[in-house]
């Protein structure tokens, strides 16, 4: 038996019934899918499901965060957006296709998984539960739009709030887990200090409430309008003109310092009948005559001598 693995929770007793695609079944739907269902612990870090991999289970994040990652002719994973609380992982499989994104868990939590093979072989997967799974991969596919739309958010305060606003929703809370800083920057395409500076900032402008470290509660409203780049009551604004400067008369800029340049012939082609304009006339210049340097004495007593 995987030491992992849990005593599985009735469905009808689950805190994430509302947000999973099973929980979500009629009840007889539902009692005919428990005795196929497994609930496990995952680890961070630990490789829920490979790009390109056929697929053996489906699984539906319980608790924690999932970090989705996408490969392209290069090879290398990068990372397009964070799943949470209901989340479902593998579909592919139930068509018999592999899987299309790589999920890492980036928090420990849990998982409920569910066999293909079974789900093959039984007739569970039919009418209301298969209308479902459309709908499932629909929200999926609007998750990974919303992640996208954060990198076109101007400056990283900005991307960092709205980022926070998908993580709460992720998690299904206000008081949110935050993942480490090199992922969240690995998602906004940014540093880690750039990911430190944004936090405080958002701290200061009351975006953010720390408890520790790793937790913080999130002030929806201030951070919604950072996101959409309405700036925060807190934030600083740019200095005014004195009222003195304006009275003052004009600033002393190079236009009204420096004289202008002295202007000079046209060289255009003359019109038709018209003289040419004449040139100043070169006059060269005689160097000038250096007076003789006095002959140079000698000191009396090399004279005497």
């Amino acid at each position: 038996m995987n030491p992992r693995a849990l005593d599985h929770k009735a469905c009808a007793d689950c805190a994430s019934r509302p947000h999973c695609l099973l929980g979500r079944q009629e009840k007889a739907l539902r009692a005919a899918w428990e005795p196929y269902i497994r609930e496990r612990r995952v680890q961070r870090g630990e490789v829920l499901q490979r790009q390109g991999a056929e697929q053996a289970f489906v699984q539906i994040v319980k608790v924690g965060t999932v970090l989705l990652q996408r490969s392209a002719g290069d090879g290398v994973d990068r990372p397009i957006g964070l799943a949470g609380c209901g989340q479902t992982l593998g579909t592919p499989g139930l068509l018999e296709q592999p899987a299309d994104l790589s999920c890492v868990a980036v928090l420990p939590g849990r998982v409920c998984e569910i066999d293909v093979a079974t789900l093959a072989r039984s007739e569970l997967l039919s009418g209301t539960a298969l209308l479902d799974l459309a709908r499932e991969q629909l929200r999926a596919y609007a998750l990974l739009a919303d992640w996208a739309r954060i990198l076109r958010v101007r400056g990283a305060t900005g991307q960092l709030a709205g980022a926070l606003l998908l993580l709460a929703d992720a998690q299904r809370s206000t008081r949110v887990r935050l993942p480490s800083h090199a992922v969240l920057a690995a998602l906004l395409a940014t540093t880690r200090e750039t990911v430190a500076r944004s936090i405080t900032q958002l701290t200061r402008l009351n975006g953010l409430v720390r408890h520790d470290r790793w937790h913080c509660e999130i002030v929806r409203d201030t951070l919604a309008g950072l996101a959409e780049g309405v700036p925060a009551a807190g934030a600083a604004s740019p200095p005014e003109r004195p009222a003195a400067l304006e009275t003052a008369g004009p600033v002393a800029t190079a236009a009204n310092v420096v004289p202008a340049a002295l202007p000079l012939p046209s060289l255009a082609p003359h019109a038709a009948g018209a003289a040419p304009a004449r040139l100043p006339a070169f006059r060269p210049l005689t160097p000038r005559a250096t007076p003789a340097s006095p002959a140079r004495r000698e000191p009396a007593a090399v004279r005497a001598a």
